[in-house]
């Protein structure tokens, strides 16, 4: 079953954000734990690590502001 990638809850005040980059590409393969993206928020810019491992296939795209929950991929 693929684990969804969503958009983190960053603090208290961000309640969307910018895509800044993919550090994979669809069908690559990721660990848990692996920085798999980068986002910016009004204040700072974050990493995001993989929450599980596998065959990654993002959606969201670099440039995009997406808000807290949406789904900007999948991994299987």
């Amino acid at each position: 079953m693929a684990s969804e990638i969503r958009i983190p809850k960053l603090g208290m005040s961000a309640q969307t954000v910018v895509l800044n980059e993919w550090m994979f590409g669809d069908g690559e393969t990721v660990a848990k734990g692996d920085v798999i993206y980068t986002v910016e928020t009004d204040k700072t810019t974050v990493d995001i690590e993989a929450q599980a491992g596998g065959v990654i296939h993002p959606t969201g795209e670099e440039g995009a502001t997406y808000k807290v929950g949406d789904i900007v991929g999948t991994i299987e």
